[in-house]
């Protein structure tokens, strides 16, 4: 009898067995297998490592190197010098960056758009709306090591002159910006940093710079990541100050019967004359919020660190970003 019941107790472990194998295959088998092109949310995929956050400085320009598909969105209110040709005033930004993952190695980025509220402080200069140039490219991660961890990304943008002249784009026939950016953490520490150019196609109209960020973040909790950030320009050449500033009274002057030896910052490259060899560094203060690992907010106020200043006072900004 026990015997007997032995035998039962085997063939209905056996039977449920061969059961949960065939459920768990089909399920297997339903579920279709990660892509290798654009790779989907269905793999459960986050291309940023965990516990680094995005960079807020120079959005036209500093892209870190992770590999992600998102949307970034960001407000920035931008204050001119009052000592400079502007005379003080300010300018209002909305941006929508986007980046969409080719591969786990390689992306698609859009990194420059935007809507621009252009106050110059200067009664003579006309005050205007527009939108910004747009700024497209790819790049590549050749080191990818999750585990260190550190990840070293090349990438390759042209900035295309399709904005409006009366925010201060629009100028010459474009700009290629090749940049290389790296990324390394230790604990609840980062760092990341980059070097790039901008090298105009007409060295005429804009002017040619050499580009570089370096960003330090220390996580204080799990919903709080204080950060700071240095970014600066050198200047390899200017243009010869053609670039059209619209005037109040209708019409516009090129730039460089106005005033020379200044530059747009990273917003604008305006082409002026007297710029070679100029350099500007300035800081950004600010923290990070990962509400979830997919979706980070972020709040930033950046000043200059020397006294070249060019078209930057002050300047505050906030970001949501949401990838994968």
């Amino acid at each position: 009898m026990n015997r007997n019941n032995r035998s039962s107790r085997l063939v209905r472990s056996a039977a449920l067995g061969a059961i949960a194998w065939i459920v768990t295959a089909g399920v297997a088998q339903a579920l279709p297998p990660c892509p290798t092109w654009f790779p989907d949310f269905r793999c459960d995929r986050h291309g940023r490592y965990e516990g680094f956050v995005p960079t807020m400085m120079h959005p036209y320009l500093f892209e870190d190197p992770f590999i992600t598909t998102g949307v970034s969105a960001w407000g920035i209110y931008h204050e001119f010098p009052p000592d400079m040709v502007l005379d003080g005033g300010h300018l209002w930004a909305a941006a929508l960056q986007a980046r969409v993952a080719i591969t786990d190695r390689v992306a698609f980025i859009a990194t420059k758009d935007g809507f621009v509220n252009f106050r110059p402080g200067l009664s003579a200069l006309d005050k205007d709306y527009g939108f910004t140039d747009i700024t497209i490219g790819l790049k590549g991660s050749l080191i990818d090591k999750p585990d260190v961890p550190f990840i070293l990304t090349p990438s390759l943008r042209f900035q295309m002159p399709i904005g409006a002249r009366g925010v201060l784009q629009g100028n010459g026939n474009g700009v290629f910006i090749p940049d290389i950016s790296a990324a390394w953490g230790y604990q609840k520490f980062h760092v990341i940093g980059d070097f790039g150019g901008q090298f105009p196609v007409d060295t005429d109209a804009q002017s040619t710079s050499l580009f570089y960020h370096l960003h330090l973040d220390y996580a204080l909790f799990r919903y709080l990541v204080p950060f700071f950030e240095m970014g600066g320009f050198h200047y390899l050449d200017g243009g010869d100050g053609s670039t059209r500033v619209n005037l109040a009274s209708g019409g516009s002057i090129p730039i460089g019967a106005v005033t020379s030896g200044f530059e747009g910052y990273d917003y604008a490259n305006l082409g002026n004359r007297n710029v070679a060899n100029n350099n500007m560094l300035a800081y950004s203060l600010g923290i990070r919020v990962p509400v979830t690992q997919h979706v980070i907010f972020g709040a930033a106020y950046e000043a200059p660190l020397t006294h070249r200043r060019d078209v930057l006072k002050q300047r505050a900004a906030v970001n949501l970003t949401v990838e994968f």
